[in-house]
């Protein structure tokens, strides 16, 4: 029963985690915006304590921070901060899709590929939430593949903070099937184990993702926030 209990306990933190999670990358929960547990478990239609827990976790991931005087808020961040984490993505990426292409089993290529078509298929329908888990599906397997933990962990934090600058479908339908095409190449190159082409993709994709993001910033966040985000 005690098993249960916390198994139960563990999916509930884990559903208000990825709600708030959700809702400050789609900007749905804006930087500097205000969280309050209350506020929260009355939209997750949950207990405060899973919320709690759940904060505690965004906190320790950098996306929300404690202010004096005004409690926890999402993280503001100023362009240079995020001109920052980009760049070092940009080194790292590359070379977790050249060691995945080095190292991957076969069904961790078919699990790339699997979650690369989910991608484009997702495009296709237009259904954005599909978008966003099956992006989540072939990141995760891709640093599975790559058999690096440090680097594994390292790719994960840059890409939480950076979500919400980088979320696919907050970006017009173009860009979409640019995204999906990219992840598309990338899990060939993966699959037929060529490291090379593997990096170079990613890397190419890596600069896309990267110039959109600051497109965002400068076009519409910061005008509208001032200097920080």
């Amino acid at each position: 029963m005690a098993d249960n209990s916390t198994a139960e306990d563990a999916s509930r933190t884990e559903k208000a985690y990825q709600a708030i999670l959700g809702a400050i990358a789609s900007m749905a929960l804006k930087p500097g915006d205000a969280l309050t547990q209350d506020r929260l478990a009355r939209w997750l239609s949950i207990s405060r304590t899973p919320v709690r827990e759940a904060l505690r976790r965004l906190e320790q991931d950098g996306l929300i921070q404690n202010v004096p005087g005004r409690g926890l808020v999402v993280a503001e961040l100023t362009a240079r901060d995020v001109e920052d984490m980009l760049e070092v993505l940009r080194l790292l990426g590359p070379h977790a899709a050249a060691l995945a292409a080095r190292r991957r089993s076969d069904a961790q290529a078919a699990r790339i590929t699997a979650a690369a078509q989910a991608l484009v298929g997702a495009v296709i329908r237009g259904d954005a939430e599909e978008l966003a888990t099956a992006d989540v599906h072939f990141q995760d397997a891709l640093l599975e593949a790559c058999d690096n933990m440090v680097l594994q962990r390292y790719v994960r934090d840059l890409r939480r903070r950076l979500q919400r600058f980088t979320l696919p479908p907050a970006a017009e339908a173009t860009r979409l099937a640019s995204y999906a095409a990219d992840h598309q190449a990338v899990a060939e190159a993966v699959a037929a184990g060529n490291a090379e082409a593997a990096a170079r993709l990613m890397r190419a994709h890596m600069d896309a993702l990267g110039d959109g993001a600051m497109t965002l910033i400068r076009s519409y966040i910061v005008p509208v926030r001032g200097e920080r985000f």
